[in-house]
């Protein structure tokens, strides 16, 4: 085999590590794994090989370094059975949510990469710090093995810089890079590649707005496979409603309970991380869209108030992209609630038949994969595609480096 065909994308959370390795050569995967419940009294490893499960089982594991190290244990065993050739021909693919204004969209990890994740790590406190305690467990495990960036605002360099300058002072953005950076880039470009495969057009001048919606939700607007406008901004906080985020609103509320002493500033950061969206709204703990349509349906007047707003919320950017686009001709979606919940996609898409959306119902509510669940006439296409992030986070790593080594 060639080397450097093996790519294992890492997803370091606070208190779990998942993974996916990929060979290169094809895109295959080839194994994937998660364990659970770091730094608890027990935590669970569950691995799988080619769809088969080979690991699963229970046992304290002290922090990343230990569980990583479990892993790459695993990998040994692999390369001993002859499914995979060398370790030596390793990649260590990182999805990180942000880098700010010092990084490309892929780097190589240095020094002032970790530093650049570092810095961003005030205002992604879930995501940029369990991901440098990755990358840092993995310079003592496989010190010799590159370990590579693939940062979720790089899909979304190619905004205008209308829309993503703020209405700040302009030296902000030259000193501190304060503007929209925008996220989920990995599942908006794999969206981007797959709808004109699904819907048998040309991506030439396709004008497509992608709806992400999982427990974080964002829109991106995207004409001929390049971004042009996200609904997430600096952060992952802006933009839509989310489970437990609350998106956009008037920052001069944070002022007044500052101001007024109601809440201190950590506090304020729990709840909007952890508090807001549609569990604030919901009084539902988490935000689970499940547990709030329930609700809803018993004649929780909250959670209706929830589930209301949430959908109002993202048909807003719809119509405002339909601008920054001139037109749309397809609407995708994909993420957990996306590709797994009609009736949020009915209650979206409901309303929108003047902008050219005609929903097909029997579609909507039996589909399952790549699905186009409107009708045949509709003037907008709407369909679902489940997205593959880490696949295409595998393959910008492996572009990178293949030119790198050139």
């Amino acid at each position: 085999m060639n080397k450097l065909v093996w790519s294992m994308v890492l997803n370091c959370g606070g208190s779990s590590i998942k993974y996916k390795l990929f060979n290169m050569d094809n895109e295959s995967m080839i194994a994937d794994g998660n364990i659970q419940g770091l730094g608890k009294s027990r935590g669970h490893i569950s691995f799988n090989v080619s769809g088969s499960k080979t690991v699963d089982k229970e046992m304290p594991i002290a922090d990343h370094t230990a569980g990583l190290q479990i892993i790459i244990d695993h990998f040994d065993g692999l390369m001993k059975n002859g499914i995979i050739d060398s370790l030596s021909s390793l990649l260590i693919v990182h999805k990180i949510a942000h880098g700010g204004d010092k990084v490309a969209p892929v780097e190589l990890i240095t020094k002032k990469v970790e530093a650049a994740i570092a810095d961003m790590s005030v205002v992604t406190s879930v995501h940029n710090p369990p991901m440098l305690e990755g990358i840092r467990a993995m310079q003592v495990i496989r010190p010799n093995v590159p370990q590579i960036a693939v940062f979720e605002t790089g899909f979304h360099t190619t905004l205008p810089e209308y829309a993503s300058v703020y209405g700040l002072p302009y030296e902000w953005a030259e000193d501190y890079g304060l503007r929209k950076y925008g996220f989920h880039g990995a599942s908006h470009r794999y969206i981007s590649e797959m709808v004109p495969e699904l819907i048998g057009s040309s991506a030439t001048d396709l004008r497509l707005i992608s709806i992400h919606l999982g427990s974080g939700t964002s829109v991106a607007a995207i004409k001929g496979g390049r971004s042009v406008d996200i609904s997430s901004g600096f952060t992952p906080q802006s933009g839509t409603m989310m489970s437990t985020r609350a998106g956009d609103f008037d920052p001069e509320i944070l002022y007044f309970l500052l101001a007024r002493k109601i809440l201190s500033l950590e506090e304020l950061r729990d709840i909007l991380n952890n508090k807001a969206g549609l569990a604030g709204i919901s009084g539902i703990p988490g935000g689970d869209i499940r547990d709030i349509q329930k609700a809803a349906a018993t004649g929780n007047a909250r959670a209706k108030l929830a589930m209301d707003a949430f959908g109002y919320n993202i048909k807003k950017f719809i119509g405002a992209f339909g601008v920054a686009l001139q037109g749309i001709d397809v609407i995708s979606f994909t993420g957990g609630i996306g590709e797994n919940n009609p009736q949020i996609r009915a209650e979206i898409c409901d309303g929108m038949e003047w902008l050219g959306v005609r929903l097909d119902q029997a579609k909507n509510d039996s589909a399952s994969g790549n699905s186009i669940i409107s009708k045949i006439d509709s003037p907008v296409k709407v369909v679902i595609l489940p997205t593959d992030e880490e696949r295409i986070v595998a393959r910008q790593a492996f572009e990178f480096w293949k030119k790198r080594r050139k």
